[in-house]
């Protein structure tokens, strides 16, 4: 702690002086982007101001392209983002983020060799040092007397150091002391960790590629983007009041590469804690957006799994919209275009439409100045695999893409969790990861509500005749719509037997799991008692064909105030199988994403399930691919 606490002074003077000295050149501004190395001084953590500039006059930067020089001290590597300092004998880096006003220790990064991670440091070697990058390889030694090594990376303009791993060094140990942790998740809702309702000393989290780790205070969040997945996430809790992670054991896997960044700045996350008795209140939050981008917001359950919703943004004009993933319009990304014309699901004074809790207002929302407030919702029921919407606990809230002409831009001088998984993994690895395609609606056809109108609209003002072939059109895209619906749930149905067997066969196989796979199966169970209970609603797309015939035959060429009656009629025929397939597609779905979590939070509290667990979120995710426009993936 020392030898931290004297870096960070020598730093902190350093930067109050204007910028970093550098033999043979002017100084470096705060703002330059470029990357710099140096040999920075040892001095007491109780020196003196007038000492430590003494010592800050007689350092600099090396010189571009010097990759022969030997350390006397502490390696430092710097650029307008990041600092990281290499303590003297030891593999040991702490990272300092220079994004907010104060320089600020938000992470130590040492390398775990067959568990453990304390080594003497042998040898440090210049692999890179230019403006663009500078690379350090540093060797050191285990207890067993094996020569290890580990290779740290700051390239110019960088928030984040990229970590590869020698032989034998099996994982990244990233201390960052915090009660709240994230696992971002795409494709369900996250997984927020709370150290205060983990009970064990060391617990391990579902193997994924991203892990925030949420710093106390509201203005720094370490991220650590892995390539692998090959292994769980091993977390060390304190052993004392208040709980807190104190680190993460990220595995390098068959992949030698892990990154850890740093998002920072003022209120770049934010925690509230709600009651069931906040339930349907206003809550104005004592934090306000610092700048434009889709902020997710993780709300923990009375039953602790965690829900995940987005904050609606204000225009200019007083109405609300949320973005689509990626960037994307979501009006844009539910309507399809004319599929469904000009529709959204924002309806105004933040009420909103989904399958599963019909209208609703929208739970989490950001004002046009900035403010940003909650609502809690009502507690509810769906599909009756037990209670959900009952919000009891804490509320973490951080920036998960960037936004694109909604009130404003996302300015770009600012970083999301996205920005940081696209430049650390590159975009080919990023898209695959982030699994992009599996992201892509799955439409054919229009929906029915939309066809309705569009045909009831002709028949009212008389036009059928004339537009026979927009009806004809109208008609088969609504039969198109729900026998792809239809296929959906069949699909949901078929996982749900799949998953029933494997969940019946682990039972048997490891008796350890009973008690997952018993609180999992009745869940599972349910896909296909909901079907049943919903058959003779959703028809079949054989009777949807057989509406559509019918309709031709008979109505296409009717007339008068009779046709427009009857017209309505039949059309509400379609939108009765399309409401009924919509609700319990959104259902099945609800009820998938139950088991992903579910099987997350296993692993926290007991590791042994840890493979069971993991087979369970592949597979839920595999399912939840390219959803049908009304799964209502994103409330």
């Amino acid at each position: 702690m020392k030898r931290s606490c004297a870096v960070l002074s020598w730093l902190a003077l350093t930067l109050a002086a204007g910028g970093w000295p550098c033999r043979g050149a002017e100084p470096i501004p705060k703002v330059d982007p470029l990357v710099y190395l140096f040999d920075g001084p040892e001095i007491s953590a109780t020196s003196l101001p007038g000492q430590g500039l003494a010592k800050l006059r007689e350092a600099g930067s090396l010189e571009e392209d010097d990759c022969t020089h030997r350390f006397t001290a502490c390696p430092v590597l710097i650029n307008d983002k990041l600092v990281a300092v290499l303590h003297k004998d030891s593999p040991e880096l702490a990272v300092y983020s220079r994004q907010i006003s104060d320089l600020k220790l938000c992470a130590t990064l040492r390398p775990v060799c067959d568990g453990k991670s304390e080594f003497s440091r042998t040898a440090v070697t210049i692999r890179q040092n230019s403006r663009s990058a500078a690379t350090i390889e540093v060797e050191f030694q285990t207890p067993q007397k094996q020569l290890r090594r580990i290779t740290y990376e700051l390239s110019a303009g960088a928030a984040f150091v990229k970590t590869t791993a020698g032989v034998g060094v099996q994982r990244l140990r990233v201390s960052a002391p915090c009660r709240f942790a994230v696992l971002p998740d795409f494709f369900g809702d996250d997984m927020l960790v709370d150290a205060a309702a983990l009970p064990m000393r060391r617990a391990e989290l579902p193997s994924e590629n991203f892990l925030l780790q949420m710093v106390p205070g509201g203005n720094s969040i370490v991220m650590t983007v892995s390539e692998s997945r090959d292994e769980d996430i091993a977390v060390t809790l304190s052993e004392h009041l208040p709980r807190q992670i104190l680190a993460a054991d990220v595995a390098y896997g068959k992949k030698p590469r892990i990154y850890v960044a740093v998002l920072a700045g003022q209120g770049i996350w934010h925690e509230h804690a709600v009651t069931l008795d906040d339930a349907d209140k206003p809550i104005k939050l004592d934090w306000k957006m610092p700048f434009p981008a889709l902020w997710r917001v993780d709300w923990r359950t009375a039953d602790k799994m965690t829900e995940s919703w987005e904050m609606l943004l204000q225009r200019p004009d007083g109405n609300y919209v949320m973005q689509g993933w990626f960037g994307q319009n979501e009006a844009q990304g539910q309507s399809f275009g004319r599929e469904f014309g000009d529709r959204d699901w924002n309806k105004p004074g933040r009420r909103r439409w989904n399958p599963v809790l019909g209208i609703f207002s929208f739970p989490s929302w950001i004002q046009s100045d900035g403010q940003a407030w909650l609502q809690p919702l009502k507690a509810r029921r769906y599909a009756e695999v037990g209670p959900v919407y009952n919000f009891d606990g804490p509320v973490v809230i951080y920036p998960l893409d960037r936004a694109k002409a909604v009130s404003a831009s996302t300015p770009l001088d600012k970083l999301t969790v996205v920005d940081l998984v696209r430049m650390t993994l590159g975009v080919g690895p990023c898209q695959y990861i982030l699994d992009l395609e599996g992201q892509k609606r799955n439409s054919r056809g229009v929906a029915t509500c939309y066809a309705r109108d569009v045909i009831n609209a002709i028949y009212k003002e008389g036009s059928q005749l004339r537009k026979r072939a927009e009806i004809e059109e109208q008609l088969d895209a609504a039969v198109a719509f729900i026998g792809n619906v239809r296929q959906r749930i069949d699909l949901y149905v078929q996982f749900g037997h799949e998953m029933t067997a494997y969940l019946e066969l682990e039972k048997r196989r490891d008796p350890r799991s009973a008690a997952l796979c018993d609180e999992l199966l009745p869940i599972c169970k349910r896909l296909d008692q909901m079907f049943a209970e919903k058959k003779e609603q959703i028809r079949t797309p054989e009777y949807a064909r057989q509406c559509a015939k019918g309709f031709r035959e008979k109505l296409l060429t009717a007339t008068g105030q009779e046709a427009y009656a009857r017209c309505e009629a039949k059309m509400a025929m379609f939108t009765s199988i399309g409401g009924a397939q919509d609700g319990l597609v959104a259902s099945c779905r609800m009820i998938v994403k139950t088991l992903r979590q579910r099987a997350g939070i296993a692993v926290a509290m007991h590791p042994e399930l840890k493979d069971v667990a993991a087979e369970i979120r592949t597979r839920t995710q595999t399912i939840l691919r390219n959803p049908t426009p009304y799964e209502a993936p994103r409330h």
